[in-house]
């Protein structure tokens, strides 16, 4: 739910890479509201997180997700460390 993340950044920003400045408006958060697509086939659905994201909350996706597969591990962060550990499960996963 991007619209809800990004909401408190609404107004004048600066991109911290390149320096641009842009306006981040109402508008947007509609536009990113609008992309939702509802899950259509949660077996289909393997969530990876880790506690330490600091920028998802795994708590949101506890309730949001509670009925895709799940792995949820302590510390990490938004990267989620250490994920060379699970390229062959993922390939097993989507059948690959």
């Amino acid at each position: 739910r991007p619209h809800e993340l990004l909401c408190d950044y609404l107004g004048p920003q600066t991109n911290p890479y390149t320096g641009e400045q842009y306006e981040l408006l109402p508008e947007h958060m509609d536009e990113l509201r609008a992309l939702a697509v509802p899950v259509a086939a949660p077996e289909r659905l393997w969530i990876l997180q880790q506690q330490g994201d600091e920028v998802l909350d795994y708590r949101k996706a506890l309730d949001e997700y509670r009925f895709a597969r799940l792995s949820l591990e302590c510390g990490g962060n938004h990267a989620f460390v250490a994920f060379e550990r699970y390229p062959a499960q993922i390939i097993r996963f989507l059948g690959l």
